[in-house]
């Protein structure tokens, strides 16, 4: 398409933050979606542009769940109430309009979306105070325990995963019609691989193909007890018949990372930082082992992947936990030890549970919600179209 063609192309501004790792894979398969329909930029706005203290929520994230989970869940429970969170929201308001009105303006977007719920209420008060009437979308990552800090009735649309979801949205006074179940935006490449042989995705990643792969994450902030997991695991299957190899991926966490580089294992490990490819190493995997993070869940559920979660944060994630191994998408075992000889049983030869746990998954899988939800969104702004007459 030429520059004249891409002028032509509404503006889309995606709201994002680099806390975990889930809200800025949302915004990426967002973006891909909308690619050759919209020029999409993606804006950290409270991380890159609202004062301190508040720009350090992101990279607060991580320390937090991991070494203060209780405090977290104070934190989640204070803002249970929509009452107190728009109390909270008003008195900081005036600091990060300070800042930030300037970058939202210059944005100059005919389209907006959120994939992170501290970045709803406080932009949209900006939005209109600056006079833009430009649709706000709300992409809710949260599948089923989301937040009330999503919920904001004077949003265009917002997006959900499930029921469970919806239900909330419409407690927190969102208008039935401005509700939509869609399911969480994954990118292109985890639909691509779907049912690709793992053998070759092993392969392909340079692991050994006919042996079964582990592989265990945290998200993008490293989060969970993946070193002594690590440990109990590899332990448990030095012996074991099938052979398996593990991968474990520390995302953005170097500390942890430079600490799995430093074990000696018992068994083949492969010890990654961040990747990009995570559909591959997922699409390879016999089996995930990770804590309950909804963007992870809906990767693994859409390349037939089963999970074995081994924790949650505390309040939002909780739902999570339910929602999986309701539908027998996977298990759930937070106890270091069993994890470890849950593993060894899942591998045994003779034992269906894998394959019955891959087949649920796959039911569970929504590959096309971010193509539905850039669909959704695009149809705002054709809404207020004027026909010419």
């Amino acid at each position: 398409m030429g520059d004249d063609g891409l002028a032509s192309l509404p503006r889309v501004s995606i709201l994002t933050a680099s806390a975990g790792g889930g809200h800025l894979a949302a915004a990426a398969s967002l973006a891909e979606a909308l690619a050759g329909e919209a020029r999409v930029s993606i804006l950290r706005l409270v991380d890159d542009h609202a004062p301190f203290p508040i720009s350090r929520v992101s990279a607060s994230y991580g320390p937090l769940v991991n070494y203060s989970p209780r405090l977290y869940h104070i934190v989640y429970r204070f803002a249970a109430s929509r009452t107190r969170l728009i109390l909270t929201e008003r008195a900081i308001y005036p600091l990060l309009r300070r800042r930030a009105a300037a970058v939202v303006r210059d944005q100059e977007a005919d389209l907006w979306i959120s994939v992170h719920h501290l970045q709803v209420d406080a932009v949209l008060w900006m939005l209109r105070e600056q006079g833009s009437a430009a649709p706000f979308v709300t992409v809710v990552t949260d599948p089923v325990t989301a937040p009330v800090a999503w919920f904001c009735p004077e949003a265009d649309l917002c997006v959900v995963a499930t029921e469970a979801a919806r239900a909330v949205a419409l407690g927190c006074g969102v208008p039935r019609d401005r509700v939509r179940v869609i399911g969480l935006p994954i990118r292109r490449a985890f639909a691509e691989l779907r049912g690709r042989p793992k053998g070759e995705m092993r392969a392909r990643l340079g692991l050994t193909p006919d042996r079964p792969l582990i592989l265990m994450a945290g998200g993008g902030a490293g989060v969970g007890r993946l070193l002594p997991i690590a440990r109990a695991v590899t332990h448990a299957l030095r012996s074991h018949q099938v052979q398996p190899q593990v991968a474990i991926i520390a995302g953005r966490n170097s500390v942890l990372e430079r600490r799995l580089r430093a074990e000696i294992w018992p068994i083949p490990v492969t010890v990654l930082g961040y990747v990009d490819n995570m559909a591959e190493w997922l699409a390879a995997a016999d089996l995930l082992i990770t804590k309950a993070g909804p963007g992870a869940l809906a990767e693994a559920a859409c390349l037939g992947t089963p999970t074995l979660i081994t924790g949650y944060i505390p309040g939002q994630e909780a739902g999570n936990v339910t929602w999986t191994v309701e539908h027998g998408a996977g298990i759930f075992e937070p106890e270091t030890g069993r994890i470890a000889n849950l593993v060894s049983d899942l591998l045994q030869p003779d034992n269906p549970e894998l394959a019955r746990m891959s087949a649920a998954a796959s039911e569970l899988a929504r590959p096309d919600a971010a193509r539905q939800i850039a669909d959704a969104a695009l149809g705002l702004l054709a809404a207020k179209r004027i026909p010419e007459p």
